[in-house]
């Protein structure tokens, strides 16, 4: 296979595995809080009104789950056809002979 096609898919894989961290940061605290963890991570006291809107203005509901789905939704995509290239070995002696 081509390098720069695995190393292409490399960096694709990458940003996927990225992408999926602060949903995985989030079930983690969706558990702790589960299980009633008293830990700063997992109580979220103080989320500034960017997350949330202000109850003077009636309240609302954070944007952040559906923030955290679409990235896991995007990372999973970008994953699903790259994840092998991170097993694949680059042949790098095909480049040397190309060079010549």
């Amino acid at each position: 296979m081509d390098t720069a096609i695995v190393k292409a898919k490399r960096i694709e894989c990458f940003i996927g595995l990225f992408l999926l961290l602060p949903p995985i940061l989030g079930v983690i605290a969706f558990v702790l809080q589960i299980f009633e963890a008293d830990t700063d991570f997992s109580m979220m006291r103080e989320l500034s009104s960017a997350w949330t809107a202000k109850y003077d203005q009636g309240g609302g509901m954070s944007a952040a789950p559906i923030y955290l789905g679409l990235m896991a939704l995007a990372g999973v995509h970008l994953i699903k056809d790259s994840f092998y290239s991170l097993f694949t070995a680059l042949d790098n002696t095909s480049d040397a002979n190309n060079i010549e």
